[in-house]
């Protein structure tokens, strides 16, 4: 008779209501994964990541299936030589082999859900917890994880009432209400068809992403400048169509709107942490027009800079 183990419990002593507290390897920010073993050989972890990269879990011993969730932020998931990417509400279903590299996170923040199953250690089929309850682990993990295979479902209502509880849940039923909603998640995965009801597969190639994050590293850098989509184009020789369209897959939003939030998140910083006026910071982040800065800065904030800098 096989022994059956909980999944990557080795990173941190349980905690008594049964769960890990782990802090994942390679992290370059701060990052917590809370994991809680549900039944033999399936886990169910808490992301809470402020990094943009981490290796999530252990080296598996032999392949596992990986059922992600994304509450917030962005996970980055490289499929072969393609990458694909989740955005809050998104769903995917992965294969997790000893191959797999650290995670990533092109904002620098996640939180979510990840169910990890090792069928080889999981129960053949889960009707001996409820007898109507067919839902067999192994067929799960070749039904969408064959050959490599990769499940993602969009943001939607079906997908969004399975989760959103698990993520106010009450602690003093925690543990048993987690159990009964992973029972759920797996159920809805078995009456789920790959190519029917997946979404359509936005994917990019590894040199297309590289390039990407070539031109975040360099507007990163030079926040406080102003490029043209033509300018960008020319320099880092990619076509404006494929760059827009693959900036917005990495970074969930065009450029011009990521660049006006990250500027206004440095202003933020800046009102908080220095002695700088509204009109030195509104010049350091480049805006021109202070009015025009205090207009942004209102839009996302809520309050003028004057007024956000008395309140904190």
């Amino acid at each position: 008779m096989k022994e059956k183990k909980n999944i990557c419990t080795g990173c941190a002593a349980a905690e008594a209501d049964g769960r890990f507290v782990r802090h994942p390897e390679g992290a370059d920010g701060e990052a917590v994964v809370t994991a809680y073993p549900m039944f033999p050989g399936i886990e169910i972890a808490y992301c809470d990541i402020h990094a943009h990269e981490c290796r999530l879990e252990h080296t598996p011993e032999a392949p596992l299936m990986r059922i992600s969730h994304c509450r917030e932020g962005r996970l980055e998931q490289q499929m072969g030589n393609e990458y694909y990417f989740l955005a809050p509400g998104d769903l995917a279903v992965s294969r997790s082999d000893a191959s797999d590299e650290a995670a990533r996170f092109p904002t620098g923040h996640y939180h979510g859900i990840t169910v990890t199953i090792d069928p080889a250690q999981a129960p053949e089929c889960l009707s001996c917890l409820l007898s109507d309850v067919n839902v067999r682990p192994a067929a799960l993990m070749e039904k969408f994880c064959a050959d490599g295979g990769y499940f993602a479902a969009r943001s939607s209502a079906s997908v969004e009432h399975i989760f959103s509880e698990l993520y106010t849940v009450p602690e003093k039923i925690r543990h048993g209400y987690i159990r009964v909603k992973v029972l759920e998640i797996l159920l809805v995965l078995t009456g789920l068809e790959p190519g029917k009801d997946e979404a359509e597969r936005v994917h990019f190639s590894e040199s297309q992403i590289e390039v990407i994050k070539e031109i975040h590293g360099f507007h990163v850098e030079h926040f406080n400048e102003h490029y043209t989509i033509s300018q960008l184009s020319e320099r880092f020789e990619i076509s404006p169509t494929i760059m827009k369209k693959c900036f917005k897959g990495v970074y969930g939003d065009s450029i011009y709107a990521y660049m006006k939030r990250y500027r206004l998140q440095v202003a933020e910083r800046l009102l908080k942490e220095s002695q700088l006026t509204v009109g030195e910071i509104a010049a350091q982040i480049g805006y021109l027009n202070p009015n025009k800065f205090t207009s942004a800065f209102c839009g996302e904030y809520g309050v003028p800079p004057t007024s956000y800098r008395k309140k904190v």
